[in-house]
Parts: C-alpha cells; sequence; structure tokens
C-alpha cells in the first residue's frame, strides 16, 4: 500500500510542478504526448528566466524574431 501512496504523492508533484491536473498528467503519459510537455516546460522556464534579468530580456527583444513579432503587433494595434 505504501508504493501507491508514494505513486499518487510523486503524481501530485510532478503535476503540479508541470502546471496540470494529475488526471491531465496522467492522460499524457498515456497517449504519448508527456515527454512534449515536459520540453514546453523546460521552454516557459528559460523565457521567464530570461525574462526576470533586464540584460536577457534585452538581448531577447533584439532578436530577429522578437523584433518580427513587434512589429506584427504593432501593425495589429487599434488606432486611437
Amino acid at each position: 500500500m505504501a508504493n501507491q501512496e508514494q505513486l499518487q504523492a510523486l503524481l501530485r508533484q510532478a503535476a503540479a510542478k508541470l502546471g496540470m491536473s494529475e488526471q491531465q498528467l496522467l492522460q499524457n503519459a498515456q497517449n504519448g504526448t508527456l515527454a512534449e510537455n515536459l520540453q514546453n516546460t523546460r521552454q516557459n522556464e528559460a523565457l521567464r528566466r530570461a525574462l526576470s534579468d533586464p540584460k536577457e530580456a534585452q538581448k531577447l527583444l533584439n532578436t530577429p524574431q522578437a523584433q518580427k513579432l513587434l512589429q506584427m503587433l504593432q501593425k495589429n494595434e487599434p488606432k486611437k
């Protein structure tokens, strides 16, 4: 019985860390999308770290991809 309780605790911790419910985590593991979710989580964490450091955020904003995105967003901005 302790193994089942440990498994549930691990599942709860992993789900919380990934920002999803335990049920979602189980479904993703069963349907093969768990690795994709883990990759997305790592990318999101890297982005959060970069944006929390002003120098890193500035480097990120200076990339060609970010500049293009900013231009697209400005074009779609409603006129005042």
